[in-house]
Order: structure tokens, then sequence, then C-alpha cells
């Protein structure tokens, strides 16, 4: 057993030594997990038309990453499954990078990737049920401010951490971090093989989705979630956080720790966490479940994303939905700025409780929406 700074310096020291081994990596990439909420893979049809947004695009049968076409302004990108997960790799391309390429690859899922070229440009990604939730320059790490560590508080904390020794290493920092959020490690052996793959033409579609998608879209149970959060009465909202966090603390055994406790007493009296709540919930909440959840047994395979039924996960990212929530609503009169902040704690707690998350919503929903007597 490792502790969880060690796991994380292992994960570390492989993509160090993978960028070394295959230095044409540091040039120019685009790689992109995508987590299906479901036990499922997307298949390549699929892909194909979230990547392209229904432009024309082609699928293609395996072939390695050198035999890819790269002329007359197409865009090819390898889709691999890796058990339920799909990996996206581009060799000096962007297409996953894109915002409406992150929002539609998310639907029903999460995305986490990395993107650079030779010219210095990238941005370290993460999308969920079709909101882009992270999207930050990995190279000035250095820069971000504290509301960028929300949505992924342990994973991008350990990025920082990792850099203050091996600042220069942000690439291998950044790859860090798609491998704890998604499970799934990119390896040489992987980019030496053939896979299937799909081509594009630029530029893909950015128009309005169509009736039917917006359809879908609006009877997504996540997204009718977020429009009764934007329609709630600020006294409604902190009734539902108040729920909802004694619920993971209950579930997850978390009521012990004492800055729990408080959390449950501010939300229930309608007060929001301040500064110094904040410090202490990273450091006494949040870093220890994530140093619990990222210690790994000798025997672990790193490219299994069954990670997430992982019980010290799953309490993890309930220490993640309380240290958001303790935040409380932004105000009564929220904006669509102002959503994805206070709506992140509803996200985590999806992925703490798993196939028990579906009724736990609709009771949240029912709270918001005060049809819950």
């Amino acid at each position: 057993m490792t502790d969880g700074r060690s796991a994380f310096a292992e994960v570390f020291s492989h993509y160090r030594e993978l960028l070394r081994k295959e230095p044409w990596l540091e040039t120019a990439v685009c790689w992109t997990v995508v987590v299906p909420h479901e036990p499922r893979p997307f298949s390549l049809a699929d892909l194909g038309a979230r990547v392209s947004g229904g432009t024309p695009h082609e699928a293609h049968e395996a072939a390695p990453l050198e035999a890819l076409p790269y002329f007359d302004g197409v865009h090819p990108m390898s889709a691999a499954p890796a058990g339920p997960a799909v990996v996206l790799f581009e060799n000096n391309g962007f297409l996953g990078s894109l915002p409406e390429v992150l929002r539609r690859l998310s639907r029903d899922g999460r995305v986490c990737g990395v993107y650079w070229n030779v010219e210095g440009d990238n941005r370290l990604s993460y999308a969920a049920d079709g909101r882009v939730l992270v999207n930050l320059d990995a190279m000035f790490w250095d820069e971000w401010t504290g509301d960028d560590f929300a949505v992924l508080e342990p994973e991008l904390r350990a990025m920082t951490d990792l850099l203050a020794g091996d600042e220069d290493d942000w690439q291998a920092a950044a790859m860090t971090v798609v491998e704890l959020v998604t499970g799934v490690r990119l390896t040489a052996e992987w980019l030496s093989g053939a896979h299937p793959y799909l081509t594009f033409r630029w530029p893909l579609a950015t128009e309005p989705p169509s009736p039917e998608e917006l359809s879908a879209y609006r009877n997504n149970p996540e997204v009718k979630l977020r429009d009764a959060v934007r329609a709630a009465p600020e006294s409604r909202q902190f009734t539902a956080l108040t729920h909802l966090a004694a619920l993971l603390a209950t579930r997850f055994r978390l009521g012990e720790i004492p800055v729990v406790r408080d959390v449950l007493v501010d939300l229930a009296s309608g007060r929001r966490a301040g500064a110094q709540r904040a410090v202490e919930l990273r450091e006494q909440l949040v870093a220890p479940l994530a140093q619990e959840a990222f210690t790994n047994d000798d025997d672990d395979d790193a490219d299994d994303p069954s990670f997430e039924q992982d019980p010290a996960w799953q309490r993890m990212q309930a220490g993640i939905a309380l240290q958001i929530a303790a935040r409380g609503p932004k105000g009564a009169a929220l904006t669509d700025v102002d959503i994805p902040m206070v709506f992140d704690a509803y996200h985590h707690a999806g992925l703490a409780l798993g196939d028990d998350w579906p009724a736990v919503r609709e009771t949240v929903r029912g709270i918001l929406s005060g049809t819950d007597a």
C-alpha cells in the first residue's frame, strides 16, 4: 500500500517517463477520455455523431497512428474502448478540446482531457452532463484561483503539489489529472497499437440542436434538476443542500468529522461557509478522503475504469459534494454563471451515490420545487 501522495507521484512518474520515451508527444497532442455513467461503451457511430454534431464524418477500421490521414483538411481521431470508457486521441489535433465537442461527448457521462500544440496553446478540460466544468491553462497552473479547484479539488491540488518541485513538467502533471479523474492510463503500448478511428471535416457543427435533440435534452433528469435549482428561492436551495449534506454524511460516515458537523449546522441555519471553513474542509475532509481513494494495492490495474465502484472513491466524491454544498447557493437570483458552482454539489453527489442517485435526485428536485410535502 502507498499513501495518497505516493499514488499521485507514481502516476506523475509514469507520464514523465512516457514523454521521455515518446518525445513527439510534447509537441502537439489531444488526449480525451469519455466515461459514460452507464457501464456500457459508446459506439463508434455515436462518438462520431457527438464529435461532429451531425456534420459529415466517417468511421474507419483499426489503423496505427502513423497511418492516419493528415491531408486536405481531414481531421483524424483514434477512438478505442478502455473498459466502459473510450479513449480519443489526436496526434497534432484539437477537436477533443473544443467546448462544443466536450459538451456533446459528456452527455450521459463525464469527459476529461488535455490538449497542447507547438505554439504553447493548451487546455486541461473536464465536462459532465453536457456542461464544461473545468477549462484551464495547464502551463500557467500557478495562476489558478481557489474557485478553479472546486470541481476537481483533489486531482488539481495534486497536480499543483507535484509541480511545486517540477514546474517544467506541466504536461506530465496534466496527463496525471486525466488518469486520476477517469482511471484510464495512456501507455506507449497503446500509442504503438492499431485502433479504430474517425475522420472529420472542419468546421464542426456549432448550430443549435435539432428539435428532437432539444426535447431529449430538456427531458434529461440532470437538466430538470438544474432547472429546479435555477427556479428555486434561496430558502429552498438551502433546504435541499441541507438534506443532501445530511444524507451524504450519514451514508458515507462523514458525520464523525467535526468540520462536517459544523457544515450541517451552518446549512440548516442558512449560513454559507467562509474562507476559513473552506480551508478546513479541504484539509480535514477532502485531502484525507483523496489520500484514501488514491491509495492503490500493488496488484491494482490502473487501466480498469471500474474504480468508480470503489467505496473509497465514492466516499471522496461525497466529501467533494459536501465541500461545494457548504458554500450554499449564490443568491436568490441565480444566473447561468452562478448555476455551475451551485449545481456541482449535486454532480458529485451523483458520482458518490451511483445507482441510488436517481431516487435521491427526485427527492431533491421535489424539495427545490416545493412538491415534497
